[in-house]
């Protein structure tokens, strides 16, 4: 029930913040005072959209993986930065059923985000990486900074 309501409250803030400026740009640029920003990864096959807002030092956001011959799944993102290196909770659903919880981290490059991948491990409450400082990150998989709408 806790996580229903933080992926509501995350969504509702999504949502009064989009109202705030049309005219919004993603990368760093997103609104006014920077607090929402949109990536997109996509191609012929597979969509990954990641859209953060900056709360204080934390970064909350939603997160949807649309990937070729796999089941879609959405949910919501609470982490921070870490230099250059987004750590994030990702809670997610699958057809409006909560699936769990895992650990994700985005690379900052530039304007863009590139996922990490490495070895994982179950924790009571969630799936998290045996270490940060191992991740490998794709380059083929960019996501690139855009337009919130």
């Amino acid at each position: 029930m806790i996580k229903l309501f933080l992926f509501l409250s995350a969504t509702g803030l999504i949502i009064s913040c989009n109202n705030q400026d049309q005219n919004t740009k993603g990368g760093g640029t997103s609104t006014k005072n920077d607090l929402v920003d949109c990536y997109r990864y996509a191609n012929n096959n597979d969509t990954i959209v990641l859209k953060t807002i900056k709360v204080g030092d934390a970064i909350t956001g939603i997160l949807v993986y649309k990937l070729y011959q796999k089941e879609e799944n959405e949910g919501t993102i609470l982490g921070r930065m870490n230099g250059d290196l987004l750590v994030a909770n990702y809670t997610f659903f699958s057809e409006g059923v909560q699936q769990g919880v895992r650990q994700v981290a985005f690379k900052r490059s530039g304007n863009d985000f590139i996922e990490g991948s490495g070895e994982t491990e179950q924790k009571p409450d969630r799936v998290v990486f045996k270490d940060l400082g191992s991740l490998s990150f794709n380059n083929s998989m960019i996501l690139s900074g855009i337009d919130c709408k």
